[in-house]
């Protein structure tokens, strides 16, 4: 009975995942996640009775989606700093993400998910940098790459992408790279 409750749960966060990435948050409703995985809304609210329960094992599915290692287009595991650019710079995520932020002031869970991903993405670069997660510096980096994907919410022109070079911004920070670290 367990592995269908997981699948079940499973499959409605994979639901409500690809709607989030397709649609952003404005799309995701309890019925439509209950219809694209498949099961009735009264299964999906025994698994999240509320749509903040939703939203919070949502954010950490995708925090967990995004610290599996993913594979560059040489075969090799892909670029830290390019995979970083595309989770903070896509505009559905950055609403996703400030949707969350919304709700977190009334849910430990959810703050708690927030930190840990915080923390998730200054663990990928600090390597980079020859750093550690909680060095000052690589926290300033991640709060500012995070700023500046909010910012690209605020530009008119949806289709022109946010012109960042990471390198420098890096260096504004004093962050160096780390001999033999890829950029």
């Amino acid at each position: 009975m367990a592995t269908v409750e997981k699948s079940a749960r499973q499959r409605i966060l994979d639901a409500a995942l690809k709607i989030l990435r397709k649609e952003g948050v404005s799309a995701l409703t309890q019925p439509r996640v209950a219809a694209a995985a498949g099961l009735r809304q009264s299964h999906l609210t025994y698994y999240f009775p509320r749509k903040t329960d939703l939203l919070a094992a949502t954010l950490e599915a995708s925090h967990a989606q995004a610290q599996k290692p993913k594979r560059g287009a040489t075969g090799g595991e892909a670029d830290p700093v390019e995979a970083v650019r595309a989770l903070m710079f896509d505009r559905n995520r950055m609403r996703f993400f400030l949707s969350v932020v919304a709700q977190a002031s009334d849910r430990s869970d959810i703050r708690a998910t927030l930190a840990a991903h915080a923390h998730g993405v200054a663990e990928q670069l600090a390597p980079l940098f020859g750093r550690t997660a909680d060095d000052p510096d690589i926290i300033a980096y991640v709060d500012m790459l995070r700023g500046l994907g909010l910012r690209l919410l605020l530009e008119t022109d949806e289709k022109r992408p946010l012109p960042v070079d990471l390198d420098a911004l890096a260096a504004r920070f004093g962050l160096r790279r780390a001999p033999g670290a890829r950029l």
